[in-house]
């Protein structure tokens, strides 16, 4: 009787473990997925706004509107990724903040702080780079 419970108690161990290691295993999938999803937004935020830095002086009205739209498409990935990378993604998202507000400028007519813009430019390349090898 005392094998028997033994016996039981060991494959039930091994059964909750096993169940252990198939939720890891799909949560490590659900996880390297929103991975790769949240990367290509970061990566096309990243490309996107160079382009629309560039038209800022061109045509800053269409420049505001495409990084607005990249900025607020980064807040809505915010809620969905947590830890590092989601700081990397809330940064990303802060130095667009930075840019639509020099765009905005543009459009109303005042000059643009080509070194804010720099700055900002390379704070959301740096964030788009560190996410990269975060996630």
């Amino acid at each position: 009787m005392k094998s028997l419970v033994m016996t039981v108690t060991a494959l039930l161990s091994l059964t909750l473990v096993g169940c252990s290691d198939v939720e890891d295993a799909a949560k490590d999938v659900a996880d390297d997925a929103a991975c790769a999803v949240a990367q290509q937004a970061m990566d096309e935020a990243g490309d996107q706004a160079q382009r629309a830095v560039d038209e800022i002086g061109a045509d800053p009205a269409a420049a505001e509107r495409e990084l607005k739209a990249l900025r607020d498409g980064l807040k809505s990935l915010e809620g969905q990724v947590d830890g590092e990378t989601g700081g990397k993604v809330t940064e990303a998202r802060k130095a667009l903040d930075r840019l639509v507000k020099q765009a905005d400028r543009a459009r109303s007519g005042t000059p643009v702080d080509d070194q804010a813009v720099d700055d900002a430019q390379r704070d959301l390349d740096a964030a788009v780079e560190d996410f990269k090898d975060i996630c």
